[in-house]
């Protein structure tokens, strides 16, 4: 799936940094060959005046070439930082373009079609590998484009003096223009391959290893996994040497024809000065010119490489972006009317790639203001429930609405303004207790936020801590228990004021006085939701006014006895 364009790099936003940047790069080659091309006439020119006597000293104008030297001097300086100034800013506006629309693509993907990637590595590809893309202007563009307009610049200009001298230095710009970086590209993109995967396998490594840091030290394998990241890193390690290795070969061939046209260019000059075609001053003037011409191909191995490493990039970006499983609607989408009823009619639903199926013709009717529990053991249907409604993953038969509407219709973002949930798998961010409820609703005031804690029975334990809605929470929540990482989770849902409410296990991991203490207050404190509780505990069901067993892919009432 394409998610960039040439097009769409050069957008209204950014076309004229990026023309403006290549047009400073090459201001500055410019004023860098002026620079040389000029100080070699001058002190060449001097010094054939001062031995010329005191006539030729009173004759010789050292204030005009001077000042030119002056100018082009402070030019280049003036150019190259406003280059870098100019193209770094351009190379982070499509940057932030690229992630954007990286972005925009994956986020429709979660959670059915980015469960089988490796969250390290998705994020090394929205990091790393977009980085790599808008470097692609700064380390492949400009390089390029750079050489090809000052390279004609430069020949043209020697071929006013010489065209002899002209063709050696265009013939010498064909070979280390051309020819190198392909030969370079050639040697350095296997290499490069074989790196990347190296690398971004190592990233996802890393990612995974912090994560699951204590189960490794629980069960004695950090020793053995540290071995194995160190083995990776030493790999990585070996191909970047490679691949400077290629580069720095490409540059000293690159220095080495530099040095040859040089002497050719000499010998041309001297022919010159003998046939006085070509004063004396002119000489050292061509051969100094003809190194710093040179100055505009020593980035290009670095450029070609560059070019490689942003095709792969280009690569994996796509490859992340597959076709959605279950896709949003592209129209504007319906809303839901009060009352909030939810109709499942014959509906069949299964996971792809799955054989059994989790609903079979199932029908499932729940009343605004209900108070229903969802019971079935491990399996059975019901955290799909919550896939389902919200459209995460299709399902394949049968009619669902919610609140006349009909699912199919409706956004997950727009259904979440109406139903909160807080799920078995729920996320805490690394962050403090303050910032994972403001990030369920970012106007809650101080007060909505103690009323929740309250509800939930954790007032008192923030109250006691230091730091109280200060206290950092750590990454999902490990710097609290699980019973309280699962009672803020279900802060945060109450702090939506949706209509409705999913609770997934809301009581897993809680004593019973903690359990019954808190449904009391989540009834007390919403009276007005509907409450849709999937569990398997009992306590959880006097609270309930209608409890439905799933079994065999349908909903129906659970008996007296089972209850």
């Amino acid at each position: 799936m394409k998610i960039l364009n040439i097009p769409q790099v050069f957008s209204t936003k950014v076309r004229w940094p990026l023309i403006g940047g290549i047009g400073l790069a090459c201001l500055a080659a410019l004023a860098n060959f002026g620079l040389l091309f000029l100080s070699g006439w001058l002190l060449a020119g001097a010094a054939v005046a001062g031995l010329g006597g005191v006539a030729a000293q009173r004759a010789f104008n050292m204030v005009l070439p001077a000042t030119g030297v002056r100018f082009f001097a402070t030019l280049r300086i003036v150019a190259r930082y406003a280059e870098r100034l100019i193209t770094h800013d351009a190379a982070l506006r499509i940057i932030s373009q690229i992630r954007a629309k990286f972005y925009a693509h994956i986020a429709p993907l979660a959670p059915a079609a980015l469960n089988t990637q490796r969250s390290g590595d998705l994020l090394s590809r929205f990091v790393a590998d977009t980085d790599r893309i808008g470097q692609y202007y700064t380390d492949t563009i400009v390089p390029y484009i750079r050489a090809l307009v000052c390279g004609c610049v430069f020949i043209a200009i020697f071929a006013l003096f010489s065209k002899a001298v002209a063709f050696s230095v265009g013939l010498s710009f064909i070979v280390c223009g051309l020819f190198v970086p392909y030969v370079t590209g050639v040697v350095s993109d296997k290499i490069l391959l074989r790196a990347t995967m190296l690398q971004n396998k190592l990233q996802a490594d890393l990612t995974d290893t912090i994560n699951c840091l204590g189960e490794y030290l629980s069960l004695g394998a950090a020793q053995r996994q540290q071995e194995h990241l160190a083995h990776s890193q030493t790999q990585i390690t070996t191909l970047q040497c490679y691949l400077a290795a290629t580069q720095s070969a490409a540059k000293a061939i690159t220095g080495l024809c530099a040095t040859a046209t040089s002497l050719v260019v000499l010998y041309y000059a001297t022919q010159g000065l003998l046939t006085h075609t070509l004063s004396l001053p002119q000489v050292p003037m061509l051969v100094l010119g003809c190194l710093a011409a040179f100055d505009v191909l020593a980035p290009l191995p670095a450029a070609r490489q560059s070019l490689g490493a942003a095709r792969l990039a280009m690569k994996r970006l796509e490859s992340a972006c597959t076709t959605p499983i279950c896709s949003a609607p592209h129209t504007a989408t319906n809303t839901p009317n009060a009352p909030y009823t939810l109709k499942l009619h014959d509906i069949s639903f299964k996971y792809q790639e799955e054989k059994e199926w989790v609903f079979n013709h199932a029908t499932l009717s729940i009343q605004s203001g209900e108070r229903v529990a969802l019971v079935g053991p491990s399996g059975s249907g019901k955290s799909s429930l919550i896939n389902l409604l919200f459209g995460f993953y299709p399902y394949q038969n049968g009619q669902a609405s919610f609140g006349g509407a009909d699912l199919h219709t409706m956004r997950a973002e727009t259904l979440a303004g109406y139903i909160a949930v807080a799920g078995q798998d729920f996320h805490l961010f690394s962050g403090t207790v303050r910032d994972n409820l403001l990030l369920a609703n970012a106007q809650a005031t101080e007060q909505e936020i103690w009323n929740a804690l309250e509800t939930v029975q954790l007032a008192d334990f923030i109250k006691e801590i230091p730091h109280g809605l200060d206290t950092f929470v750590g990454n999902e929540g490990l710097c609290l228990s699980g019973g309280q990482a699962k009672r803020l989770s279900i802060a945060q849902a109450l702090l939506r004021k949706t209509p409705w409410l999913i609770l997934d296990e809301p009581t897993e991991g809680l004593d019973a006085q903690t359990e019954q203490a808190l449904l009391e207050n989540l009834m007390r404190a919403r009276p007005d939701a509907t409450f849709v509780c999937l569990t398997h505990r009992p306590a959880v069901l006097p609270f309930m006014t209608r409890v439905l067993q799933i079994k065999d892919g349908m909903f129906s009432p659970l008996q007296e006895e089972q209850a």
